[in-house]
């Protein structure tokens, strides 16, 4: 048991002392999602447990999001607990000694199944349990520490299910069933599918025939099911609601392979580079292991119909990595957002319990099937190698080619009963096969890990004193409340793992409705991320951001922004017109609607209807036609340009901006299929990769101004086309709008992390819009009676209010949770009844 569970955890570190990885050099293992998001999540957890603040809501991110649901996909593990333990400068340590942790657990439970399965406990069960563990799910994947519970748990949810069918007992199937999807809901999906699948090809290989037997059987399954799933709905009910506004993506319009599905067999060849963002499932389980599996079909031991099912089960598996239907019936009815084939580890689960089963009934099988096998496998593999398009490294090939050929000759000495006598030791084929089987496991361990790279530790950590110390000096505390925002991202995730109160946020459970608010404004927004860049003066008034940080000087930061401090070469500037969270605006801002792609006519119109100031805050400038190189246009429209490459260069598209009149000048892009958009003003120039576009601050541009805005295509499209609106802002009426919403704020008194609460003076009816996301889950009162609270520009809330002083309240409790607490705590206390019968019935 100790073996199967160090033996994942040596190879990781050794992958790790190869890497470099802190404190063995300067790297750590925060790649790709776990750099901008895990790590952040960890810190703010982390935060959380330490200040004492409410893990119901943060305000760090997204204006302020539900810490239940956010925490259910990324921070719901009872092992983040160990958190704690670790000083808030390790969050990446403490990020890399779960991964660790966690995948070692997962090959010492999937040790228990095999033992169990068996009845045999030696070093072959944990070779096995161990190609479990460091398949090619958790080599590739192993950075989303979040699904890593679920993927641990799973073996032994297998053997609860087995235990349930065979005994009745279903003590270990429901707690370990209900603890998966506590864990990450997510990988609960897929686990749920299976286990109905799974479940009736046990019933049968078990020859449980009969329809009283099924019935009875299959309720009981059900119910233990609805038992372990209300354990966990002290998560589910609320994130369901938090989710039933998330981006649902769109439905497959017809079947379609993604790629041959030669292509798909070789990731069973060993020292495959895994696959991160796209490319082929990681399905990698051990060459012997796939061979092993394929003796499984003629071994005598089992009947025909158990061998037919459950190799159908298992090509079901392999077949719905890439068939698109099934890839999105198993992701939970949503295409998953790269990272192909999330599920394939139970596919590597059913590869390793068919090669487990037929390990020790291999002298049954006969010679001419060895043949067979190995023929076919030869083809296999010549077919992997010459049919598809991409290529495989030559070293896959060799080392692939050798292990094959050794794997072959030792099952067929292992066959024949040969063996060495080394001084009157005997040496046979399977300890020399379970030796060989252990290299390629830690060999393509280590390959895979030091394949999926590593990031600078000290680069990621180089900002953190300086928000540290910023976040002494600035934090509103408990008796207000305001934003602040950092003007360069280094991860999406920033505002959480600093700590600050803001807009910046990136999670797989944003909520759609405040996606398209930002989006709307100006921000830029990509889906699941959004972020502070394309702010204006009115934004950054309406949604309350009184400072902004800098890493070093700010380009264009505008004249309402004024430098007031310095700290460790992060220059803090100070806005001139923050409004408060809330703010009375006129009652007709309930109209407040958006026309897709009109950036600064979102604007205006806030202007117009909260404050009932009919100037417009942006004029529109005209944009001459571009130049181009290498480029033709094939169509413009009043604002957008579409182009299409004229030759196999790269082409640009290029304005050059002229301005009759000097005014304050604000731009929006979009650039479908353009690498970047670079400003160049002058002898300096910017750039701006985002594609989906933002607004750009230029800054004071008059008659003399040499401003030039160059797009340039990726490599991976010939057409695309570039949106472009130029806009003069005008100060004078900001002031007008800024100093009729000024004049009724709501007063915070008392903040916390799920509650706050002042004074609001109102100078007339109107509505009191507060920059915060609308969800249910907030009650709100005026002056001890609740009210409800209406969507305002399709994102944020606000409440009808009437003039004069009233105090205001709000507190936060997750929309579900009541009833989610309810449903965990009757399936808790039905778990306990069933522990206690079975205890009474195994002592009878």
């Amino acid at each position: 048991m100790l073996l199967s569970f160090l033996l994942p955890v040596v190879i990781f570190l050794i992958a790790y002392l190869a890497l470099g990885i802190a404190p063995y050099g300067d790297q750590g293992a925060m790649i790709i999602d776990s750099y901008h998001q895990y790590v952040p999540f960890f810190s703010e957890l982390h935060d959380k447990i330490w200040h004492g603040d409410s893990i119901l809501y943060s305000w760090h991110g997204s204006l302020g999001f539900n810490f239940v649901a956010a925490g259910a996909y990324y921070l719901a593990s009872p092992l983040n607990i160990l958190l704690a333990l670790f000083p808030d400068n390790c969050m990446v340590e403490a990020f890399e000694t779960l991964i660790i942790l966690k995948v070692g657990l997962a090959g010492l439970a999937m040790y228990l199944y095999l033992r169990r399965r068996k009845g045999r406990a030696d070093y072959a069960a944990v070779i096995f349990a161990d190609f479990y563990a460091l398949g090619g799910f958790s080599v590739a994947y192993n950075w989303n520490v979040m699904w890593l519970d679920s993927f641990a748990l799973f073996p032994l949810i297998i053997l609860g299910l087995e235990k349930l069918i065979d005994d009745r007992d279903g003590r270990i199937y429901t707690i370990t069933l209900g603890l998966a999807i506590f864990c990450n809901y997510y990988i609960g999906i897929m686990i749920c599918i299976f286990l109905v699948l799974y479940a009736l090809v046990y019933w049968f290989t078990k020859r449980r025939y009969g329809a009283k037997a099924f019935f009875g059987d299959g309720m009981r399954f059900a119910f233990c099911s609805l038992i372990g799933g209300g354990l966990a709905a002290v998560t589910l009910i609320p994130t369901y609601y938090a989710m039933t506004n998330a981006s649902q993506g769109s439905p497959p319009s017809g079947w379609k392979l993604y790629r041959n599905f030669l292509e798909v067999f070789r990731q069973h060849f060993a020292l495959v580079e895994p696959t991160q963002l796209t490319g082929a499932p990681n399905i990698y389980c051990g060459l012997a292991v796939a061979l092993l599996a394929a003796f499984f079909l003629f071994s005598r031991r089992f009947k025909w119909d158990e061998k037919l099912v459950r190799i159908a089960l298992t090509a079901f598996l392999l077949i719905s990595t890439n068939v698109n239907v099934l890839d999105y019936v198993w992701h939970g009815f949503h295409f998953p957002n790269n990272l192909p084939g999330r599920f394939s580890f139970i596919y590597i689960f059913l590869m390793v319990q068919l090669a487990w089963d037929v390990f020790g009934s291999l002298r049954d099988i006969r010679m001419p099937v060895y043949a067979g096998i190995f023929a076919a496998g030869a083809e296999l593999f010549a077919a992997g190698i010459l049919v598809p398009d991409k290529k495989l490294p030559v070293y896959t090939l060799i080392v692939s080619g050798i292990l094959l050929a050794v794997y072959a000759v030792l099952l067929i000495a292992h066959k024949k009963e040969w063996h060495l006598n080394i001084k009157g030791h005997c040496l046979y084929p399977v300890h020399l096969l379970l030796f060989l089987m252990t290299a390629e496991l830690a060999a393509n361990g280590i390959f895979g890990l030091c394949m999926n790279g590593s990031v600078t530790r000290t680069s990621y950590m180089s900002h953190d004193a300086a928000m540290r110390q910023i976040r002494k000096a600035y934090d509103p505390g408990d008796e207000t409340f305001y934003r602040m925002e950092i003007a360069q991202m280094q991860g999406r995730d920033d505002i959480m793992r600093y700590h600050f109160n803001g807009l910046s946020y990136f999670s797989s459970t944003n909520d759609d409705r405040l996606e398209k608010f930002v989006g709307a404004l100006g921000f830029f927004n990509a889906g699941n991320k959004f972020s502070y860049k394309g702010a204006t003066p009115l934004t950054d008034a309406i949604l309350g951001f009184r400072y902004i940080v800098s890493k070093g000087e700010m380009s264009q930061p505008g004249e309402n922004l004024t430098e007031i401090d310095e700290i460790l070469e992060h220059k803090i500037y100070e806005n001139g017109y923050p409004l408060s969270v809330g703010f009375v605006a006129d009652r007709q801002l309930s109209d407040w609607r958006f026309v897709e792609g009109e950036r600064f006519s979102v604007q205006n119109d806030f202007a117009h209807l909260a404050a009932d100031v009919w100037e417009d805050l942006f004029t529109p400038v005209y944009v001459w036609d571009p130049e181009t190189e290498d480029l033709e246009i094939t169509g413009t429209d009043e604002d957008r340009w579409k182009y299409k490459k004229a030759g196999d260069a790269d082409g640009k598209m290029i304005f050059d901006l002229s301005f009759e009149e000097t005014a304050d000048i604000y731009l929006y892009f979009e650039a479908s299929h353009c690498k970047n958009l670079k400003v160049v003003r002058g002898e300096e120039s910017e750039t701006f990769s985002d594609k989906l576009g933002h607004i750009v601050h230029l800054g004071m541009c008059g008659p003399d101004t040499d401003i030039s805005l160059e797009f340039t295509p990726d490599d991976d499209h010939e057409t695309g086309s570039v949106k472009l609106q130029m806009c003069a802002w005008h100060q004078d009426v900001f002031e007008e709008v800024y100093d009729r919403l000024d004049d009724s704020q709501w007063i915070i008194n008392k903040a916390s992390s799920r509650s706050l609460q002042g004074i609001l003076d109102a100078k007339k009816d109107g509505l009191l819009m507060l920059s915060i996301p609308y969800d249910l889950g907030w009650k709100i009162t005026v002056d001890g009676a609740k009210v409800d609270q209406e969507p305002v520009g399709e994102g944020v809330m606000g409440i009808p209010v009437t003039a004069g002083e009233h105090e205001i309240r709000m507190a936060y409790f997750p929309k579900g949770l009541g009833p989610g607490l309810a449903f965990s705590g009757a399936a808790l206390a039905v778990w306990i009844i069933m522990m206690l019968r079975q205890r009474k019935k195994l002592k009878k």
